[in-house]
């Protein structure tokens, strides 16, 4: 075996030390809203399971501006750690979660005050209102501890600590999945005892992920919050990408609920959910490939070693496609059988739930290779071209093919637009700026 291959077979071993604990987490972690759904379809009603869908963006906005944040500084803490600037990069951690607890106090607190209000600036109509209302306030209460913690979590990733986040993630869910029962189906709690469930079980893993202080090894630690201008310009350019990422889950939903209202109704939005809930758990499979990839090639940027990044980075696009394929496979052929967990005893709306996921599912082919190019651009602080990458898919291609599929194709073209969309994306990204940037290096 010569020198290249033993390289290229470190950094595989490297990836799969990152990538595996991150997917699991996330495919654990999307078990959150997936188990609600399921109780709440068959312990309260299909209303209920539309109100969860439409406050679903404000949750992804949570989660959006937590990566803003978290993986913008944990970027760059991993590049300082790879430098050898551990002082440094634990600076950015303190700074970075400071910002992350007043943004999450700010926020969820008015979200409790306005309850109503945001829920139909969300497009709630009366027949959700009151469930919307009612779930939303919940998950803001706790979202005042779970919006720090989670950014904790992927400082925790960065600090070489990947189980331990995984660890975190996998106790929470569980104590999720056991609450969702009592509250739910024993105690007859409806849609406030998933939310409140949902909160115990994100706060027992931030308990956990608190305990990653008492390792020896670590980097991160406890320290007097030195504030500076310069690294937080840097935390924000760099997670600006994967705020715009995350936040492109909320706006793709909010428009297709808003397609969905307009052309089918309050139905379309109840068999939407269950798509959005099934897509979120392989949707979480490609974040967690790209969470596994940004602390190692964060790392070997810092050293100077960008060969190895763009190693990573196709062997991360590989394995996204690998995996999708699998996806697929299960979403074509057990699709309705997935959705029909939700809602046993309506199988037409979880036949509608199957054929829609047949198309929606199709985009997950070039998303996975659209997030690592962005990753990719993001770690070789191209901020422009991530960032521009990113917004297109929270307010772009999607929504062209939103306006111009459904007045022809009707129910099929709102299906199609998002994988229309997403391969537009990935054309630019793959076939534009990544080819431009390759002939560039070959040239110098």
């Amino acid at each position: 075996m010569n020198k290249v291959e033993m390289k290229t077979k470190c950094l595989r071993k490297e990836f799969a030390h990152y990538a595996i604990p991150a997917v699991v987490g996330m495919i654990v972690s999307s078990l959150y809203n997936i188990v609600d759904g399921i109780f709440v379809g068959r312990g309260v009603g299909e209303d209920a399971l539309g109100a969860i869908n439409i406050v679903y963006p404000f949750i992804m906005l949570e989660i959006a501006i937590v990566m803003l944040i978290a993986v913008g500084g944990a970027n760059h803490f991993s590049v300082n750690r790879g430098r050898g600037s551990n002082d440094k990069a634990n600076s950015i951690f303190i700074q970075s979660i400071t910002i992350l607890i007043i943004i999450g106090v700010i926020l969820n607190v008015v979200v409790l005050i306005f309850p109503e209000q945001v829920c139909e600036l969300l497009g709630a109509n009366q027949q959700i209102l009151t469930y919307a209302k009612e779930y939303i306030w919940w998950i803001s209460l706790f979202g005042i501890i779970y919006m720090p913690g989670l950014g904790f979590s992927i400082f925790i990733r960065n600090d070489n600590a990947p189980k331990r986040e995984l660890m975190g993630t996998l106790v929470g869910t569980i104590i999720n999945i056991l609450l969702d029962y009592y509250f739910i189906m024993v105690l007859n709690m409806g849609i406030a005892g998933a939310a409140i469930a949902t909160g115990i079980g994100q706060t027992a893993s931030v308990m956990i992920f608190m305990t990653h202080f008492l390792k020896k090894e670590r980097v991160l630690h406890i320290e007097k919050i030195n504030w500076d201008l310069g690294t937080l310009k840097k935390i924000f350019a760099s997670g600006t990408p994967t705020f715009l990422m995350e936040f492109s889950q909320s706006a793709v939903a909010f428009s297709f609920n808003l397609i969905l209202m307009a052309y089918v109704g309050a139905e379309g939005v109840s068999y939407y959910s269950i798509v959005m809930y099934i897509c979120s758990m392989f949707n979480m499979v490609l974040i967690g490939l790209t969470q596994g990839a940004q602390p190692i090639m964060s790392f070997h940027y810092g050293k100077g070693e960008e060969d190895s990044v763009k190693q990573i980075c196709d062997i991360a696009i590989k394995t996204s496609l690998l995996l999708t394929t699998l996806m697929y496979l299960i979403i074509y052929f057990f699709g309705s059988t997935l959705a029909s967990i939700f809602v046993s005893d309506n199988i037409s709306l979880a036949t509608q739930a199957g054929t829609m996921m047949k198309s929606y599912f199709l985009a997950f082919f070039p998303i996975g290779i659209t997030l690592m190019n962005i990753l990719y651009f993001q770690i070789m602080e191209q901020s422009f071209v991530a960032i521009l990458l990113s917004f297109l898919r929270c307010i772009g291609f999607v929504q062209l093919f939103l306006l111009i599929l459904p007045p022809i194709l009707g129910t099929s073209g709102i299906y199609f637009s998002f994988f229309c969309g997403e391969l537009c994306h990935c054309i630019l990204s793959e076939g534009i700026f990544v080819f431009k940037e390759r002939k560039q290096k070959q040239i110098a």
